[in-house]
């Protein structure tokens, strides 16, 4: 099974430019955002692993995917102490956060 999260591209790539009476923030960055999650070809990769392993790709909610421990299930804010360093609280502490619990 290859489990991917079920981004929504199209919407974390929407432009921040606003209207005219409220004027975005941030628009250069945002525009530099959006064109290196496009260039990283994110949707392209997904279809390529369905097309290669029909029935095996399982599309996840990517919902607190970065603070829930995998091991218990638990879902802790404050567990995520940076990216590399997970903390349970429930199982083992202090793992990496790539092999949590």
């Amino acid at each position: 099974m290859i489990a991917v999260e079920d981004l929504k591209i199209v919407n974390m790539t929407r432009s921040a430019k606003g209207t005219r009476d409220a004027p975005g923030r941030g628009v250069r960055q945002k525009a530099g955002l959006n064109r290196g999650i496009l260039a990283g070809g994110w949707g392209l990769l997904v279809t390529r692993l369905e097309d290669k392993a029909p029935g095996r790709v399982v599309k996840v909610d990517p919902r607190f995917t970065s603070q829930r421990c995998s091991a218990c299930g638990v879902v802790d804010r404050g567990a995520r102490e940076s990216q590399a360093v997970f903390d349970s609280r429930q199982g083992m502490p202090w793992l990496h956060g790539e092999a949590r619990c």
